[in-house]
């Protein structure tokens, strides 16, 4: 019984041919009847087969009416005031189609409704035994009824369903949102259908204006990547608002990950109004940004002059001239000016330029790829400075080990040329890259023996995982 069961759930064909001899019981029964019911939605739910010719126009917009298919069901003609005790008494066998009602104005008999039920059933005697009863007491007529499905009620996997090839087994519908801007990844296979895929996410999301597909790899230097327009409006500039701070993103220049989002907000939330943020890879501000809201002092660097320029638009958009400084400049060699400026303002007899150039207490490196090679640059910092208090830093790498923690942190080590206080360090987990690597973010304080540089063995050479 348990094998005859479990292929009475692989296909009701199956089922069918297996029940004229050998009686199943009730619950067996019942479960192939809701899969056939289902199945047979799912059916009605799929729009109909659409050639790329029919289904974009000559100037590559979609043609609407490609995608309309007429569907019939039964239906019971009911009296309105009987709608909510029907839909209650009949709610296993409606037709409950997503994106589509149950019930409908009867298209000649004014006053009246249609209940639409699911294809299964096409007669009284099809309907279980109280609902029979209930439709006869009631004298209540069924009737085939006919409606159309158009572009709206499909989804978008199931609108690319219907126009690509059969045998293109992957096909992706997500993409990654910078305001109005739909950013895709499309593979190969997909990119001679590029303009359907743009086409159809314009048209399923309203806030959509633009569709862009990724042409290459993150440029290693100044971190963007070529893209190009499959769909609406060539305007490349978005807007974007996170962590209660506006930013304008010239995506086809700079760097911008959405999925950052929360990263971005949980190191803010670790800062207060006093401390000073030294931001060594700052793009256009995710991380600076929030912190001169909070009333943080910061030091921004990007060596990419058009994030350095959006960044310096951003500061000036949200208002916080007065606590950041931006710098286009090399990671290494902004942090060894700022510390320069920094002794240059504690010795200076005007105390205004002790408060322009305060002691920085955080430092975020935030260039995954990399940013731990730079760590160098704090080996030795603090010799001529041990009366300081160190900083807490925050840097960013991938990890593609079995324990991407301990990982993270060797990363560090490595390049440090010392060991971790682990009771002062975190490797926190980021987000998933890729099914086997992560981005890590380790948090440590800078140990005394390297900042001040005693008996540092040299640095170990990294190999870059790009």
């Amino acid at each position: 019984m348990l094998c005859l069961r479990r292929l009475c759930y692989v296909t009701d064909r199956h089922y069918f041919s297996i029940t004229h001899n050998c009686p199943l019981n009730k619950m067996s029964s019942q479960a192939t009847s809701d899969m056939t019911r289902k199945r047979k939605r799912e059916d009605m739910m799929s729009p109909p087969r659409v050639s790329i010719k029919d289904a974009l126009d000559a100037s590559g917009k979609l043609n609407f009416e490609a995608f309309k298919k007429a569907v019939t069901t039964s239906s019971l003609v009911i009296n309105p005031k009987h709608c909510a005790s029907f839909m209650k008494e009949m709610k296993k066998i409606l037709l409950n189609l997503p994106r589509h009602r149950n019930i409908l104005n009867h298209p000649t008999s004014q006053g009246q409704k249609v209940l639409l039920l699911c294809p299964t059933v096409k007669s009284i005697d099809d309907l279980p035994a109280p609902q029979q009863e209930l439709v006869r007491k009631e004298n209540v007529k069924m009737e085939p009824f006919t409606f159309t499905l158009s572009f709206e009620h499909w989804s978008t996997p199931q609108l690319l369903r219907a126009v690509l090839p059969d045998e293109m087994s992957e096909i992706t519908s997500s993409f990654e949102t910078i305001g109005h801007i739909a950013h895709m990844n499309l593979r190969d296979e997909h990119l001679p259908y590029k303009t359907l895929f743009g086409e159809i996410i314009l048209a399923k999301n309203k806030a959509i204006r633009t569709v862009v597909n990724k042409l290459s790899s993150i440029d290693t230097t100044f971190r963007f990547f070529k893209m190009e327009v499959i769909a609406g409006e060539d305007n490349l500039k978005a807007q974007v608002k996170e962590c209660g701070c506006v930013y304008n993103v010239p995506f086809d220049k700079v760097y911008w990950n959405s999925r950052l989002h929360a990263e971005h907000e949980r190191i803010a939330n670790m800062l207060g109004k006093d401390d000073v943020l030294l931001d060594m890879f700052a793009g256009i501000g995710p991380f600076a940004l929030p912190a001169a809201k909070r009333g943080c002092f910061v030091y921004a660097n990007d060596l990419n002059p058009e994030s350095y320029k959006a960044l310096v638009e951003n500061v000036g958009y949200n208002k916080v001239e007065s606590k950041v400084l931006a710098y286009n400049m090399d990671g290494r060699d902004f942090v060894k000016k700022i510390m320069h400026d920094i002794d240059d303002a504690q010795k200076s007899d005007n105390p205004q330029a002790t408060k322009k150039m305060p002691r920085f207490n955080h430092v975020v490196m935030n260039l995954p790829a990399d940013a731990h090679t730079f760590l160098d640059v704090f080996r030795g910092l603090y010799k001529e400075r041990q009366d300081e208090p160190l900083p807490m830093i925050h840097c960013y790498c991938f990890s593609k080990a079995v324990d991407y923690h301990s990982d993270a942190i060797r990363m560090c080590e490595a390049v440090l040329g010392g060991s971790l206080d682990h009771a002062q360090c975190s490797a926190h987990e980021v987000r998933d890259v890729a099914p086997k690597k992560r981005m890590m973010c380790v948090s440590f304080t800078l140990p005394p023996t390297i900042a001040y540089g005693s008996n540092l063995p040299p640095a170990k050479k990294q190999k870059l995982d790009n």
